[in-house]
């Protein structure tokens, strides 16, 4: 059970209730002789499916229940119960297979025959988890706005780093989930436009400084690369190989060029493909990549590879495009004169100050609000929750950052929505700050 040994793996699996699994589907038996078998009074049919990619344990995945499918692209089918069938299908439909297509110009071709998604129940506690040929979703990304579907980049970006390419093992976990976040933010570029790639990585740098913060800036698991000898793998799981590994590559993007850099993304996925490998060994091949080309090789002796892999705390913080957080900042800075009866200078909130923003622009302004010496004051809230809609938003993403402003604020009218919340999704992304 380590990520280092790969497989293929043929599934056969019998149950009473339609079956998906990591594999390609290869057949459903119902041949009495060898197909259909009574358990009590139920009787099971026989699911089949190979997988000829080798793949690492983690990612042999199975599920089993009352699924229903319909396509989401030319190649991409969504699986959940029937009663959540159409909403979910017309949340993925739009832009599964223009992701698909963009990840393959950064890349190669994918390999895995189809991409498919399965929305989970709401007790599943990940966002998604990229297991091959059917990523495992939460349905908290069903918002009814197609704007929580990046989590889709992200584990599509999962089928070439990580699936294909792996970490040798959770020391170098960064090689995973780095890339994956790097290529998400490509994505996102290629679909909505540069700046939005920086808009992602604003919001993933105040979650490596949260994280940060959390384990403390001199604590291993801050590290990129971490010592995990006798330490539970789960214990150092945050957002840092995320974030500090997209920081480390996004590094180099600016200092090779990215034209340059983007010669070397698809040369190192192919030799590594189907293969483990290790940070020494991300290095060596990058090194080994430009060595021909003695500007670029120059501009590569200047990375500090101890300090990026082995130095606790934060990496150096770039430059962003701030042109879509500067307006979120903006708006919370007009909220700071509220006070506790909700009295404010020269300021009346109205459903217009958030026109046209993204769900994500609404997160970075409820997150500035929360990060205020001082709490809004109840008053302040409910008119907040009435004038935007926060109250009644069907995005998740939104209405549990609302209501950690209104808790801050001990907001009574907050109380119950927040347990109705906590009962209804299991993402530990929401539930543990709430």
């Amino acid at each position: 059970d380590t990520p280092d040994v790969k497989s293929t793996f043929e599934f056969n699996i019998r149950s009473p209730l339609p079956v998906i699994a990591s594999g390609l589907p290869t057949g459903i038996s119902n041949d009495s002789d060898q197909g259909t078998e009574k358990t009590g009074a139920t009787e099971t049919l026989l699911y089949t499916f190979k997988q000829d990619i080798p793949i690492p344990s983690y990612l042999f995945a199975l599920a089993s229940g009352d699924i229903a499918t319909a396509p989401i692209g030319p190649r991409s089918t969504l699986a959940t119960g029937p009663e959540e069938l159409e909403s979910s299908k017309w949340e993925f439909e739009a832009d599964t297979e223009r992701f698909i297509q963009v990840a393959e110009s950064l890349v190669y071709d994918y390999a895995w025959t189809t991409y498919n998604v399965l929305i989970l129940p709401a007790s599943f506690p990940y966002g998604g988890m990229e297991n091959p040929v059917y990523t495992f979703a939460t349905p908290t990304i069903v918002s009814g706005d197609r704007q929580n579907i990046d989590v889709i980049a992200h584990e599509l970006s999962h089928s070439w780093s990580g699936n294909l390419v792996s970490n040798a093992s959770w020391e170098h976990f960064w090689l995973n989930e780095g890339w994956t976040t790097y290529l998400e933010r490509r994505i996102q570029a290629a679909v909505h436009g540069e700046p939005h790639r920086d808009f992602s990585a604003i919001i993933g740098w105040k979650a490596l400084t949260d994280s940060v913060d959390q384990f403390g800036a001199d604590h291993e698991f801050t590290k990129l690369v971490v010592n995990l000898k006798g330490k539970d793998p789960d214990d150092a799981f945050s957002s840092i190989p995320y974030e500090k590994g997209f920081h480390l590559l996004y590094h180099l993007e600016k200092l090779v060029g990215k034209a340059k850099w983007d010669t070397f993304i698809p040369s190192y996925f192919e030799v590594f493909r189907g293969r483990s490998l290790d940070s020494d060994e991300f290095k060596s091949t990058l090194l080994e990549f430009f060595q021909g080309d003695g500007e670029v090789a120059k501009k590569l002796e200047s990375v500090d590879w101890d300090a990026w892999f082995y130095k606790p705390g934060l990496p150096p913080k770039p430059e962003f495009d701030t042109s879509m957080v500067d307006v979120c900042y903006q708006l919370a800075e007009k909220w700071k004169g509220w006070t506790s009866t909700g009295d404010a200078d020269d300021f009346e909130p109205r459903a217009e100050d958030i026109k046209g923003w993204m769900a994500n622009q609404v997160v970075v302004f409820l997150e500035r609000i929360q990060d205020f010496h001082r709490p809004l004051g109840k008053d302040a809230v409910h008119v907040m929750g009435q004038s935007y809609g926060f109250a009644t938003s069907k995005n998740v993403e939104i209405v549990s950052r609302y209501l950690i402003v209104g808790l801050m604020a001990r907001s009574e009218e907050v109380l119950q929505p927040t347990a109705e919340l906590l009962g209804k999704v299991g993402r530990m992304k929401f539930v543990r700050p709430l």
